[in-house]
């Protein structure tokens, strides 16, 4: 019965259309009349008034005081299975950055943003490979260490070449997928696509382990040969981090850096807004980076981590992000110097902030020289030569 029949139920109406009077009998027994409420006093109504203020002052200093209680709370809870407190957090604060002439959102964004602070302050970056500070360091390290070790206990199989296949643009990606020239051209900037469909991801970054994708096959040690040798099947793995980078609100500013930035004209807003609630993108994120690694795009990692810090802990736009970065995408790099390096930035972002002091635009992370640009070492008699002319 929806709502218009029940009302024409409880009706009381004779076939003439006139209403029945109180004295006629209806089903279920004889309508009654009510007494009438008796009128109150004018010092009755007062005392009736003033209570319903008591009451109501009593509920809005309950309200602010669990308000405050909530708050206080989720400045010391930085315990990672709680961070739907973040989740929600972000979103009030997207929402300010879209809304600047909105003081209520301001108000409360200042709030979010505060409650955030010493949760983000209280993770480590230690120097140590070994950390014992964070809930997924034993379950990270197993995983990191096959990635290092370029996964010496996995079973080869000569005959899978999908991955080279699809890279040579010569084999589609399953389920719901297409070609890797036709990703690139129409997916880019597909923002609904890349985040709802969950089977490209596996295609697009291969890796040495199963996926969550049946469809696609790990990647192969002879297929990272294929297509380190096969320029164009390389430049594509290139494209693919540019195709995701843009879904994640960022650009490639030199390939041979590795530098990127934000989109420009604001566009990078609503990207970030997304990176930071949806978090099954810290999952892809760590593919990404292990499937450089795998071919000759390493370099790339640095930058890209520099970024997230400084989003994360000076500019506050990804401070979801900042546990993952430190726990997953970190490690991922193979260089342990440029792991060391990266947490001393992250280290000197934080200090910063703990000094109520932004870091110049021109502070950035010092990468290790690797092997590949160190200078020469000198010889004994020149150094010596230099020593006694500088004296």
């Amino acid at each position: 019965m929806d709502h218009d029949d029940s009302c024409n139920a409880v009706q009381c109406i004779d076939g003439s259309g006139k209403d029945i009077k109180s004295s006629e009998k209806i089903p279920g027994g004889e309508k009654q009349n009510l007494p009438e409420e008796p009128t109150l006093s004018e010092e009755s109504a007062k005392k009736q008034k003033t209570t319903e203020e008591e009451s109501t002052t009593k509920e809005k200093i309950g309200n602010a005081q669990q308000i405050n209680k909530e708050q206080n709370k989720s400045k010391t809870n930085t315990n990672p299975t709680n961070r739907q407190i973040s989740n929600a957090s972000a979103h009030y604060m997207s929402d300010d950055d879209d809304n600047e002439n909105n003081s209520n959102n301001k108000s409360f964004a200042r709030i979010t943003r505060s409650s955030l602070f010493s949760s983000k302050l209280s993770i480590r970056f230690d120097d140590s490979d070994e950390e014992e500070n964070s809930s997924y360091t034993s379950w990270a390290q197993r995983d990191i260490a096959e990635y290092r070790n370029g996964y010496p206990d996995v079973r080869q199989y000569p005959q899978i070449k999908d991955n080279y296949k699809f890279y040579a643009n010569k084999m589609p990606s399953f389920p719901h997928g297409d070609y890797i020239d036709n990703i690139h051209d129409k997916w880019f900037g597909d923002y609904h696509r890349l985040e709802i469909h969950h089977g490209y991801i596996q295609w697009l970054f291969p890796l040495q382990e199963k996926g969550l994708n049946f469809s696609a096959e790990p990647l192969q040690k002879h297929e990272i040969e294929l297509i380190k040798n096969d320029m164009k099947a390389l430049k594509r793995i290139l494209t693919s981090y540019i195709l995701m980078l843009d879904f994640y609100g960022f650009e490639l500013v030199n390939e041979k850096t590795g530098e990127i930035r934000r989109l420009p004209n604001d566009n990078y807003k609503s990207r970030f807004r997304n990176l930071n609630t949806s978090s099954h993108n810290y999952l892809r994120i760590t593919r990404i980076l292990k499937c450089l690694g795998e071919f000759d795009y390493e370099h790339l990692k640095f930058p890209f981590l520099e970024q997230i810090l400084r989003e994360s802990i000076t500019e506050n736009t990804l401070p979801n992000c900042l546990r993952s970065c430190k726990d997953y995408w970190i490690e991922t790099l193979k260089s342990r110097d440029e792991r060391r390096a990266i947490r001393f930035y992250a280290r000197e972002l934080i200090d910063y902030q703990k000094k109520g002091i932004k870091p110049p635009q021109s502070h950035c992370a010092v990468r290790p020289t690797t092997s590949a640009t160190k200078k020469p070492k000198q010889s004994p008699s020149k150094t010596m030569k230099q020593r006694n002319d500088s004296d």
